[in-house]
């Protein structure tokens, strides 16, 4: 679905930070609107793939290109680089700062996002639900 020109301004007035913790492997690209978190990735660098946990975006802020902002940077800060997830809904619960209860796209929706950005279902017995896409 292209963005209007609206959805594109919105997408890219919100500041992008990084948070990383070597420890665990793990970076989150964060994205805010002065104080509010408006959206977030979090990727996992397994050594052999990339695996993204969670991508949300705030209810107040869906529709406006967000998640596509950060699916396209860690794409494009990792060429080559297969990244995975599992394709399944996302509750906000366990976050402080956003509604409590408010789910993600249906997995239907959300496997046909994915594979926009060149993410295949690639099962195995971890996750049946999985998609990569291969770098």
């Amino acid at each position: 679905m292209p963005q209007n020109t609206d959805s594109a301004a919105a997408a890219t007035a919100c500041v992008l930070s990084r948070k990383t913790d070597d420890e665990a492997n793990e970076t989150w690209l964060l994205l805010h609107d002065g104080d509010l978190l408006t959206a977030f990735v979090d990727i996992v660098d397994c050594g052999h793939e990339l695996w993204i946990t969670d991508i949300a975006v705030h209810p107040d802020y869906r529709g406006r290109g967000l998640a596509s902002r950060l699916l396209n940077a860690v794409i494009h800060e990792n060429p080559g680089a297969d990244i995975a997830l599992s394709c399944c809904a996302f509750t906000v619960d366990d976050l402080g700062e956003w509604p409590r209860g408010v789910a993600g796209l249906p997995t239907e929706a959300l496997a046909a996002w994915y594979a926009r950005y060149g993410f295949r279902s690639d099962p195995n017995e971890d996750a049946a639900d999985r998609m990569a896409r291969v770098g």
